[in-house]
C-alpha cells in the first residue's frame, strides 16, 4: 500500500486521479461498485485527501459561479411542482470531467476577483469537512458543530452537505447500508446527494426520510421541530407517541413545512407553506417586513461578537423592512443609521443606534448622515 512517505507522485497526476475519482463518485451506480478501490485510494495518506478536498471545493465554487439560475437550492419557485432531484438521472462521466474544468476556470476567476482588491466579506463559501474511512471498516461516524455566531457548511463522504447555523451540533453515522444523522441542537440545512441508501435525519420526536433532496431542520430550546422542505420530496415521521400507536409519515412538497410538538402525543401533523423570508440563512441573509428594531436586534445578536443595542428605548419601536446581512452585527449598525438617519456609537462592549452622538462622547460615535 502506498503511503505518503513513498516517493511522491507528480503533482498534476495526483490531482488528475482525484479528478477522476470525484466524477466516479457523483455517479451513483459507479460508486457502489467503485466504493472500496476509492476508500483504498483515499486511505493511502493525507495528500490524497488533500486533493480530493481541492477538487471538491473546487467543484462547489465553479457550480455557484457558472449555473446558478438552475442549481441554486434557495429559489424553490424555479421548480416545477412535484419536482424531486431524486428522478435526475446521473450525468456521464465524460460530462462530469467538463464541468469539472468549468468549475476549475471559475475557481480562477474568483480568485482573479478576490485579487482584485474586492471586498471579501461579500464572498462567503463553506468550510469543508470530508471525512474518510479505514479500508477496512465500512462505517464512518462524525461530528459537526458549529460555535455561537458561526455559518458553516460540511461536505460529507457521500457527497451530501450539511449547512449548520450558529451553535448547532450533527451527529453523522453511516455504514454500507443506511445514512443516518441526528440534529442535537440547533438548525440544519441538509442537500442530500442521490444513492441507494436511505438518507434520515432524526430531531427531537420527529424523522426526515430523504434520497436526494434538500430541506431545513430546525430542532428550539424547548424540543420542537420544524422541517421546511427546499426542493425534491421528503417523509416526515413522529416517533415513541405515549398511546403506543404510530403516525402516518407526511409527504412534504417544495414549499410545505411541518412543526412536530415536544409532547408526545398522536395530534395530526399540520402541513403549511413556507415563508420566503428565511430560505437564504445558509449565506447569513434574512428578510424582514415591517419588523421592530428591537426584535432585529434580538435576531441579529444570535449571531453577534458585539451585541447590537438601541442607545435609548425609542429607538427599539422604530420599524424598518429589507434583506439584510444578520452575521454582521458592525455592518449591520452602519447600513441602519445610513437607512434611518441614526448615530451608530462604538463601545468595547456593544454597538448602539442612537438620535445623535451623545455628550459628553461615549465611545466612538458616527454622526447620523
Amino acid at each position: 500500500m502506498m503511503e505518503d512517505t513513498d516517493p511522491p507522485r507528480r503533482h498534476g497526476q495526483l490531482r488528475e486521479e482525484a479528478a477522476d475519482w470525484f466524477a466516479i463518485m457523483r455517479n451513483p451506480e459507479e460508486a457502489e461498485v467503485r466504493r472500496k478501490e476509492f476508500d483504498a485510494w483515499l486511505a493511502r495518506g493525507a495528500l490524497h485527501r488533500a486533493a480530493y478536498n481541492r477538487i471538491a471545493e473546487t467543484y462547489s465554487i465553479g457550480k455557484r459561479l457558472k449555473d446558478p439560475p438552475e442549481d441554486d437550492p434557495l429559489i424553490p419557485d424555479q421548480e416545477a411542482p412535484g419536482d424531486d432531484i431524486r428522478q435526475s438521472p446521473p450525468k456521464p462521466k465524460t460530462k462530469m470531467r467538463a464541468l469539472l474544468i468549468l468549475a476549475m476556470l471559475g475557481a480562477v476567476a474568483l480568485v482573479t476577483h478576490w485579487a482584485s482588491g474586492s471586498s471579501r466579506d461579500e464572498l462567503k463559501h463553506p468550510s469543508f469537512a470530508t471525512g474518510t474511512v479505514p479500508a477496512t471498516s465500512d462505517r464512518l461516524s462524525q461530528k459537526l458543530a458549529t460555535a455561537v455566531g458561526e455559518i458553516r457548511s460540511f461536505q460529507l463522504e457521500d457527497g451530501s452537505v450539511v449547512a449548520l447555523d450558529t451553535n448547532s451540533l450533527v451527529l453523522v453515522d453511516f455504514d454500507s447500508q443506511r445514512r443516518n444523522l441526528r440534529l442535537v441542537r440547533g438548525r440544519a440545512r441538509f442537500t442530500v446527494a442521490h444513492e441507494n441508501r436511505l438518507f434520515t435525519v432524526r430531531a427531537g420526536r420527529g424523522a426526515i426520510i430523504a434520497r436526494g433532496t434538500i430541506f431545513d431542520v430546525n430542532l428550539s430550546s424547548d424540543n420542537r421541530v420544524f422541517v421546511r422542505l427546499v426542493r425534491g420530496a421528503v417523509d416526515v415521521e413522529v416517533e415513541g407517541t405515549k398511546q403506543g400507536r404510530s403516525q402516518k409519515a407526511v409527504h412534504l412538497l417544495p414549499g410545505q413545512q411541518v412543526e412536530l410538538g415536544k409532547e408526545n402525543t398522536v395530534l395530526p401533523i399540520e402541513v403549511t407553506k413556507t415563508r420566503a423570508d428565511d430560505a437564504h440563512w445558509p449565506e447569513g441573509m434574512k428578510e424582514f417586513t415591517n419588523i421592530r428594531l428591537g426584535d432585529l436586534f434580538i435576531e441579529v445578536n444570535r449571531y453577534a461578537r458585539i451585541p447590537l443595542v438601541a442607545e435609548t428605548s425609542d429607538i427599539d419601536e422604530l420599524r424598518v423592512s429589507g434583506n439584510f446581512r444578520i452575521t454582521d452585527s458592525e455592518r449591520l449598525a452602519r447600513n441602519l443609521g445610513d437607512l434611518m438617519g441614526l448615530a451608530v456609537v462604538t463601545r468595547p462592549s456593544s454597538i448602539s443606534l442612537a438620535r445623535r452622538c451623545p455628550s459628553p462622547a461615549k465611545g466612538n460615535c458616527r454622526p447620523p448622515s
